[in-house]
């Protein structure tokens, strides 16, 4: 493990001395011109204020400084028009997923831009007082104290980050051989009661509840798009025949009621979890197009590339990702 995080590392630094030298080269700048009819797509999750930002491998893996998002995207209005109009040439695309009550401090941020952006919920986040399953699970890893719990019939040493992240991507990996999340839920509450993990009251309430009607309403009203994003944030691919269509027909009839377009995002959004199945499913609903989570290289309507700059630390890597020059790389050198 040691080695391969030197190896990883040394990577990070190989790729970002690329990228720097690629920008004062005019590289990048000319991979934006090549790239200017396309339009990118970007994903984020939770905006939070930087007096709230903690070193769990939560907020590692779906949050985002508020200042941060700033720099972010004063460098993406930069070099694109962002717009909430699909398929527009030279344009960028903003959307965040799951609904919680921190898309109010993302909001902030867009309108000193006058940015509107597309903000992807699930039913039952919608006047939530509590997360979502996968945000339970993920929020009992990062804040669980410090010991030695058994989980899943095994003795867990729940310590430092790196170890917690782990562990929960371990139970996480499990949930795609069976799909037992309740039981997971159930053992996790009884090791470690959620209500007392030391979460900070105030980071809680953004983080992890979900937006009100009528502040959806409100983001509404300011332009703002709110599009499907399943009901529960289940793992699409994991439902059967009878689940997943269930679920896209319950989202469906929330068009108009709760959302204003018709794109689509699928929870968790990598391959494995937006099967054929899954997108002839969202296909045959009221959703005309779809996002993942990842870049798709055999893009269609229904599995549209999102690019993630959200976890960048150096202008570098956001322009290399924005102008196409790190995609091109990574096809180079496969």
């Amino acid at each position: 493990m040691y080695n391969k995080n030197i190896k990883v590392n040394m990577r990070k630094k190989v790729l970002l001395l690329l990228y720097f030298v690629a920008y004062y080269l005019g590289i990048i700048l000319f991979f934006y011109w090549i790239n200017r009819r396309k339009q990118r797509i970007l994903v984020f999750h939770h905006i939070i204020p930087d007096d709230y930002v903690n070193t769990s491998f939560e907020q590692k893996i779906v949050c985002t400084s508020r200042s941060r998002f700033e720099w972010m995207m004063a460098i993406v209005n930069k070099r694109l028009k962002v717009t909430t109009e699909l398929g527009e040439p030279e344009s960028a695309v903003i959307t965040f997923d799951d609904g919680y009550r921190a898309a109010l401090i993302a909001d902030e941020v867009l309108a000193k831009s006058a940015n509107k952006a597309y903000f992807f919920i699930p039913i039952v986040n919608v006047d939530s007082f509590m997360p979502l399953w996968i945000d339970q699970i993920m929020a009992w890893f990062a804040y669980v104290p410090e010991g030695e719990y058994r989980i899943v019939n095994r003795k867990v040493r729940i310590g430092d980050t790196l170890s917690r992240q782990q562990e929960f991507s371990s139970l996480i990996n499990t949930l795609y051989e069976k799909y037992d999340k309740v039981s997971i839920l159930g053992m996790l509450e009884d090791i470690y009661p959620f209500r007392d993990l030391p979460i900070d009251k105030a980071y809680f309430a953004l983080r992890f509840k979900g937006l009100t009607s009528e502040e959806i309403l409100e983001l509404k009203r300011k332009g703002h798009k709110i599009g499907g994003h399943s009901v529960r944030h289940d793992i699409l691919s994991m439902l059967d025949e009878w689940e997943l269509r269930e679920d896209f027909k319950e989202c469906s009839e929330y068009m108009e009621r709760l959302f204003n377009t018709n794109l689509y995002a699928y929870p968790f959004g990598h391959r494995r979890d937006v099967t054929p199945g899954v997108m002839k499913e969202c296909s045959q609903s009221v959703f005309t197009l779809a996002v993942m989570n990842e870049y798709n290289s055999e893009a269609s309507d229904f599995s549209l590339s999102r690019m993630n700059i959200s976890h960048y630390n150096s202008r570098f890597e956001i322009e290399a990702s924005l102008s196409g020059f790190t995609q091109w790389l990574k096809n180079v050198l496969r």
